[in-house]
């Protein structure tokens, strides 16, 4: 989860630099189209009968909603700091671990709430409602937040059957055609810088699910999610380094408390898997 936190994060580091001038669906079309490229060496290698399921409307409806999340994501990029954006969506792991334990019954432990808590702490000090004018970018990140939540329970039952990278492949081959459907009406030609910063999207993008499926079918989803809170560092340092967004002290007090909620989620959730295991 942590190291598909870092591909995460430069993903919204190349969204923000093609917001300039592109579209957001168009960019989300790219992220479709170049994520099935870029699974098509594990296809071969592996062979089309892999990509036997019976999943199928699962994964049409977890490609339609990934759509959805992906809008919502990459429209906030173009309205809001990189840094803002990214700690605004650690409201993801909230979502996923209620609805973890709403939709699969998964245990509500204590400390797996408290870390979660301080998270979302964490990112309230960073949004400051009520103290700023909220941008729309705001409603659109945690939009995109619900979809991935039910998009996630989705994933969580699949890896049951299914491997992490026929998932990976799924939900970019059943995210295309919504994607191509509203590219329609917003297509302008790319430039051939602009093709190759939305290829290395879809690799980048894909390697983060690849990453964040195996993650999801190693535990619980609560216990998981929190670890998802480390894009927060890696995405300001992209934002100053980058596009010179230098965060402000509430970020920086906000990412400070998010960091804390991981490490004490991790330690906790690692002394009751040994617990489980003696």
């Amino acid at each position: 989860m942590t190291l598909s936190a870092v591909f995460f994060a430069g993903q919204a580091g190349i969204v923000r630099y093609l917001s300039r001038d592109l579209h957001f669906i168009e960019i989300s079309f790219f992220r479709a189209v170049f994520g099935i490229v870029i699974m098509l060496p594990w296809l071969m290698r592996s062979g089309v009968g892999v990509l036997r399921t019976s999943h199928t409307k699962f994964y049409v409806t977890r490609g339609f909603l990934s759509t959805i999340a992906m809008y919502g994501w990459f429209g906030s990029l173009a309205l809001i700091p990189i840094g803002d954006a990214t700690a605004i969506s650690f409201t993801f792991p909230l979502f996923i671990a209620l609805a973890g334990v709403l939709l699969l019954k998964e245990p509500a432990h204590a400390t797996r709430w408290i870390a979660l808590a301080i998270g979302f702490a964490g990112t309230l000090i960073v949004v400051r409602p009520g103290f700023q004018e909220v941008n729309i970018g705001v409603f659109m990140v945690v939009g995109g937040g619900v979809c991935i939540a039910f998009s996630a329970m989705i994933l969580k039952v699949m890896l049951r059957t299914d491997t992490p990278d026929k998932a990976a492949i799924y939900q970019s081959i059943y995210m295309l055609p919504f994607a191509f459907i509203a590219v329609l009406f917003v297509w302008e030609w790319p430039t051939a810088e602009q093709w190759f910063w939305g290829f290395m999207l879809g690799a980048g993008s894909t390697t983060a699910q690849r990453l964040y499926s195996r993650a999801f079918a190693t535990g619980d989803v609560g216990s998981i999610a929190p670890f998802d809170f480390t894009r927060l560092p890696f995405a300001i340092a992209i934002g100053f380094v980058v596009f010179s967004e230098l965060p402000d002290i509430w970020t920086i007090a906000g990412g400070v408390v998010i960091f804390c909620s991981s490490i004490f989620a991790g330690r906790t959730e690692s002394r009751r898997d040994r617990k489980k295991a003696s």
